[in-house]
């Protein structure tokens, strides 16, 4: 059932170094552009109530526009999970070293 899954991971994990990280930098900026206004939007939604500009599509328009504009809470949001992915990267460093 997950071959696809098991074919995909051993295909990533025998790339060369650059295309690894550079797969690697490419899924994170997607995931930042795509999942994360929606999982912001879920968030707001459940704490704060409907987003004031409108829906889900609204907040993505926001979005996009923002990182146009440069805005840096948009460019956060777009670079977070490679920063996170890179701060747990470290981390496993540093834990294996001790």
């Amino acid at each position: 059932m997950f071959t696809w899954f098991t074919r995909a991971r051993v295909w990533y994990s025998s790339q060369p170094t650059l295309i690894f990280e550079a797969v690697t930098l490419g899924l994170a900026l997607l995931v930042g552009l795509l999942v994360m206004p929606a999982l912001i939007y879920l968030a707001g939604v459940y704490t704060l109530k409907e987003y004031a500009n409108g829906g889900l599509f609204a907040l993505y328009f926001d979005y996009l526009k923002g990182l146009v504009e440069l805005r840096p809470s948009c460019w956060v949001v777009l670079f977070g999970p490679f920063a996170f992915l890179s701060l747990v990267r470290l981390c496993r460093l540093v834990l294996r070293k001790l």
